[in-house]
């Protein structure tokens, strides 16, 4: 899907490397693209004739101080980061696909299955190592500049390139009541499924972060019988903290709601919760995602979502339901500006060949737009399509903190040379 040709591509073997690449570029007037963990959607880590900061190798992850913060290089990956922390059974919030880069999702949000109880990975970045527009090496922007560090807490790769991270983590035991389960939903069965999501979210404690999800089911998926194929299903996940009789008992009627497809619930280990879904998303497939922010699954909504799971283009795409609440609705230090609305859709457009880009690209599109008139107008920039939308996505995105986000910019990178990302124009 991102087919781009860089003039030169540098795998940064550290701060001093990444230095190297921004005063060339920058001397040269060549476009700057960082690839952290490569799981960039949108194509933010290459460039047509310009420089790539390849981060790959930067991708050391070291607990610190007794395992309540950790530090990850700016190439690590989310399962790395999770390998090191559960090892004092602790984590920090991160996405829900092992190989998703660190960088990219903690600099625009970064939802996952325990962002109800700890909040978003932007809420727990304490520190970071930066390199500047100018060359300047920040080995603290804590430190450094209090406002630069709230800004890269959700405002993108705006203000240079995070060579290191260092998080808070939470007490996050190694084992958990994880609920994955897929129901067969022909005949009317998604709505009827969403609507017991939605009287279970009204009442669910933050202890849960849940998700719903609709779809077919595509050929060669693993772990469904042969004549599941091609069937409408909806889907509930769910990681419940605590104890796991409790769980168990709380996440029932989910569970049970209808014939499952599907059904991996039970005891697992958080590390094998966090690759749950890493099959879905193959190398070489073709992606685009977009979001908004729904103020309640009202009937209409769940009309709207349900119809246009049936009239997806590809059996891969899937349209996702985030329930947030608690530490995920509260608003926090940072650019990243939570909604009130309490589910973020997510329309996941996941198809193969290049000639159904169109029809597919259309659905997603589609389906944000048929939703606009019961959303509060907010984005999540992690799904943001190719970011085509530009200004407007921004607004929709950081709202009144675009201002601020602005005033930071103008301060750390007056000429924009920051650009290849969700892009804060000074």
């Amino acid at each position: 899907m991102i087919d781009r040709h860089p003039r030169a591509i540098i795998r940064c073997a550290g701060p001093d490397d990444v230095r190297a690449g921004v005063q060339f570029a920058h001397a040269h007037d060549l476009p700057i693209a960082v690839r952290g963990g490569g799981h960039s959607v949108a194509g933010h880590g290459t460039v047509d004739d310009g420089i790539v900061l390849d981060l790959r190798d930067l991708d050391a992850v070291d607990s610190e101080s007794g395992g309540h913060t950790v530090r990850a290089g700016g190439g690590a990956t989310w399962g790395a980061v999770d390998a090191i922390t559960q090892r004092d059974e602790r984590a920090v919030p991160g996405g829900v696909f092992s190989r998703t880069g660190i960088a990219g999702l903690a600099l625009g949000g970064g939802y996952g299955w325990i962002r109800n109880s700890f909040g978003l990975s932007a809420r727990s970045l304490r520190d970071a190592e930066l390199v500047t527009a100018d060359g300047r090496i920040l080995a603290s922007v804590a430190d450094e500049d209090p406002d630069l560090l709230w800004a890269l807490r959700g405002g993108g790769g705006n203000f240079g390139v995070v060579t290191a991270f260092t998080f808070d983590t939470h007490p996050v035991p190694a084992r958990g009541y994880f609920l994955f389960v897929v129901h067969d939903a022909e005949s009317g069965r998604a709505a009827a499924g969403l609507r017991l999501f939605r009287d279970f979210c009204a009442v669910a404690p933050p202890s849960v972060s849940m998700l719903a999800f609709l779809g077919r089911v595509p050929a060669g998926a693993e772990g469904y019988e042969p004549d599941a194929v091609g069937r409408q299903f909806i889907g509930f996940g769910g990681l419940f903290l605590g104890d796991a009789d409790e769980g168990r008992e709380l996440l029932r009627p989910l569970h049970e709601f209808g014939t499952p497809l599907l059904d991996v619930t039970g005891e697992m280990a958080y590390t094998d919760v966090q690759k749950v879904f890493d099959e879905d998303y193959p190398d070489g497939a073709r992606y685009y995602w977009k979001s908004t922010n729904v103020r309640a699954l009202t009937d209409e909504a769940i009309d709207t979502l349900a119809a246009a799971a049936i009239a997806a283009p590809s059996e891969l795409s899937t349209i996702d339901i985030w329930h947030t609440m608690g530490a995920a609705a509260e608003p926090f230090d940072g650019a990243f500006l939570p909604s009130p609305a309490p589910y973020l859709v997510n329309p996941e457009a996941n198809w193969i060949a290049p000639e159904d880009d169109a029809a597919n690209i259309g659905w997603a599109r589609g389906l944000v737009a048929a939703l606009a008139p019961l959303s509060d107008g907010s984005r999540y920039l992690n799904f943001a399509g190719f970011n085509e939308d530009g200004d407007a996505e921004m607004s929709a995105s950081f709202r009144r903190n675009l201002t601020r986000l602005e005033e930071v910019k103008r301060r750390w990178d007056p000429e924009n040379l920051f650009r290849l990302n969700q892009n804060v124009k000074p």
